[in-house]
């Protein structure tokens, strides 16, 4: 199918872009527009709908908004319909008749367009009633200056559901886990949707039991399930209430009910898949949830507890709230913190917050926070807008800026957490966003390039900064040189896209949980010749200047996966970035084997680069791993103390527990599904244990409304 799609596309005048999920895909250029075909299983061909056709016996109903074929002969009429396989190629096609081969599985609870079929090659050696002759469907656009043809040379027993034209500006899932018909699904799934997207993300507001329906086929009832996508709007997440049942069939149903924010409607889209047996899990670790009512509905983005036995909240506004923490470990009425905004006269987003190590009890309280420009999602966040801030006082309210003009995407890509390294009291460490998907300009994040500190673990040293504020603005009339010698925020490791927080474990490593991108990114290629900037890699000390690999660019490739870094310095993890000569997105593609980290849309022999540190452990796709902490309290037996805590805020709304160990402290084993650890709503952003007692503190965040809250999550004997 993929030659022959390829053929198409060179005899028809179009455009061959690529392989996508490992499938190919055609855009059709007509009269000044995009049209696109894209295959999404072998031997089903789909393509995007403004015509759209379904291949079915005469008497069975038509799905809603399709029209039949039945196998009829091809003429100027219809515009589309059957002709003889052999007669491709020729200037004059042979109309051929098949209306022997349509079939109706008639099963219940399946999509129409899925229960019925047409056969283009009817299996020679059947003894049933068919047309055994090869044939090939055929469709003229508008006034038949292009042909786009259908067919299924050199394959065997080839059939085919429904097919649908469409603009390729209009919004469309690309692929789904679950797949079509996939089987052996975990029923404590959370099903996601890539989608193709034009110049806007999805419209949060339009993702609800309305628009979209996960469907139990046994009951023919709807499943109970919370909506969401992730921080730039490129995906969709359905995640059940409840596991699903076991060994159960479930019809997947997207409508054009879903827009993006410009109001472009979604292609509707469906899958059927099948569950497997949830296993029972042995782990005898249980909490449990705990509504706090004193905390006010706010967007909570980060909680700490700090030298005063306090709770302390921030929200994406620049508010922190403080609280005073019950003996039961409910929280007391807050105090609302506003010196932030009144410094910066409005909201400035608050992502990272830490407590100075000096910071010793109530009395001289200082706290650093990350704070960025707040995006409410109508206009593009400017450039150069992130901050480190010093707050000091009995109530914070001595504001003092130490760093700025720290780079930003235009939405949610920004300056996140901070953390103070053990025995380093004087130097925080910081995460900086990336500015697009996967490393190279693209439509969905704005076309903003990399800049020189984006996309990075920033070490930035206090002591060095003796002169208040220190801009680190790197062009765009900036001058500021993170390799000068002596230079207060200098580039600790790289290619970190967007990670939410960072822990420095007891056993003296930085661990790291990195969102991988949504689909439809693009990749730089190395140019020829090489800039003079790669004199100025993060490891020439050791390495000198950029040689290789040398890769080709890469155009609206695939899902990246999420992954746990643990990050050593001048490492690199995966996310490429121009400015400081790192080209390769993740492991590249070295063999014809699967090869860790691999990107399948590099050519084989594409080497990763020399930096390249792989992970410790794979989330899977669009699991969102945001707040981490290390566990320390020894409750419950100690078996917890030492593991790593992850919340998962997109497929998920969880707390995975990840186990450091082996001979490089990567992870050596996961658990979820404990019990308090689950069920989420809103989604969990970020967390911070009590350590005298264990208790868990939970800040979540629904970006529907706009709102979240704090859960408490109590230990259980």
């Amino acid at each position: 199918m993929a030659q022959e799609l390829q053929r198409i596309a060179r005899n028809n005048h179009c455009r061959y872009l690529a392989y996508v999920n490992g499938l190919p895909r055609i855009n059709y250029d007509y009269n000044g527009k995009v049209y696109m075909i894209y295959n999404i299983k072998p031997k089903i061909l789909v393509l995007a709908i403004a015509q759209a056709i379904n291949f079915q016996p005469n008497n069975p109903p038509v799905a809603s908004g399709y029209i039949k074929d039945t196998g009829q002969t091809y003429n100027e009429t219809r515009n589309f319909a059957w002709v003889h396989e052999d007669s491709l190629g020729n200037t004059t096609r042979t109309p051929f008749e098949i209306q022997l081969n349509p079939r109706d599985r008639n099963q219940s609870g399946i999509d129409q367009r899925l229960n019925t079929l047409i056969h283009l090659q009817y299996p020679a050696n059947s003894s049933g009633i068919a047309v055994k002759i090869p044939a090939t469907w055929e469709y003229a656009l508008a006034n038949s200056s292009y042909n786009m043809t259908v067919d299924a040379k050199g394959a065997k027993n080839s059939k085919i559901n429904y097919i649908a034209i469409a603009v390729a500006n209009r919004p469309s899932v690309r692929i789904s886990n679950p797949t079509v018909n996939q089987r052996n699904v975990s029923p404590d799934i959370s099903i996601t949707a890539d989608v193709n997207l034009a110049n806007s993300g999805i419209a949060l507001n339009t993702l609800s039991a309305s628009t979209i329906k996960l469907i139990d086929s046994s009951t023919n009832t709807q499943v109970a399930a919370n909506y969401n996508t992730s921080g730039g709007g490129d995906v969709i997440v359905v995640s059940p209430i409840n596991h699903l049942e076991n060994n159960t069939k479930y019809l997947l149903q997207i409508t054009d009910g879903v827009k993006d924010s410009n109001g472009a409607a979604f292609i509707p889209y469906s899958i059927s898949f099948t569950t497997d047996t949830l296993g029972k899990g042995g782990s005898h670790i249980s909490f449990e949830q705990i509504s706090l009512p004193n905390v006010p509905a706010k967007p909570y983005t980060t909680v700490s507890i700090g030298p005063d036995n306090k709770l302390y909240a921030a929200t994406l506004q620049g508010e922190i709230l403080r609280f005073s923490i019950n003996p039961n470990g409910t929280l007391g009425t807050p105090q609302t913190i506003t010196s932030l905004q009144t410094a910066n006269h409005g909201n400035r987003t608050i992502i990272g917050m830490h407590f100075d190590p000096s910071s010793t009890n109530a009395s001289n309280l200082i706290l650093w926070v990350t704070n960025n420009y707040y995006w409410d999602g109508t206009v593009n966040a400017p450039e150069w807008t992130g901050k480190i801030t010093r707050l000091s006082g009995s109530n914070l309210e001595t504001v003092k800026d130490y760093v700025v003009d720290l780079p930003r995407s235009i939405r949610d890509h920004e300056t996140n957490s901070i953390e103070f390294k053990p025995n380093e009291p004087k130097v925080l460490y910081v995460l900086q966003g990336s500015n697009s998907s996967t490393g190279a300009p693209n439509n969905v994040w704005g076309n903003r390039p990399e800049k020189l500190l984006s996309a990075a673990v920033l070490r930035v040293d206090l002591s060095k900064i003796t002169s208040l504020p220190l801009s680190v603005k790197t062009e765009g009339g900036g001058t500021y040189n993170p390799f000068k010698p002596g230079a207060a925020v200098t580039i600790f490791a790289s290619g970190i896209r967007n990670a939410y927080d960072l822990v420095w474990h007891t056993n003296g490593q930085l661990y790291v949980p990195t969102n991988g991108s949504a689909a439809g990114g693009n990749t730089p290629n190395t140019p020829i010749p090489l800039p003079l900037a790669c004199q100025n890699r993060i490891d020439k000390p050791t390495n000198g200047a950029y040689t290789s690999p040398s890769v080709p660019g890469l155009s609206n490739i695939g899902t990246q996966r999420d992954y746990l870094f643990r990050v050593v310095k001048n490492g690199y993890y995966g996310h490429p970035n121009p400015k400081r000569c790192e080209w390769v997105l993740s492991g590249g593609n070295p063999t014809v084997g699967t090869d860790p980290g691999q990107v399948k849309e590099y050519p084989i022999g594409t080497l990763p680069d020399r930096n390249w540190k792989g992970s410790a452990f794979d989330f899977g796709e669009h699991f969102s791993p945001n707040g981490i902490i290390e566990y320390h309290s020894n409750v419950l037996g100690g078996e917890l103390q030492g593991k790593l805590l992850v919340v998962r805020y997109s497929a998920g709304k969880d707390i995975i527990v990840l186990t450091p160990g082996g001979e490089n402290l990567d992870i050596v084993n996961s658990q979820t599904g404990i019990t308090g650890f689950t069920g989420f709503n809103p989604s969990p952003l970020d967390l911070v244990e009590n350590p005298t007692n264990g208790y868990l503190y939970v800040a979540q965040l629904n970006e529907g409304t706009g709102m979240g809250k704090i859960t408490l999550l109590r230990p259980l004997n």
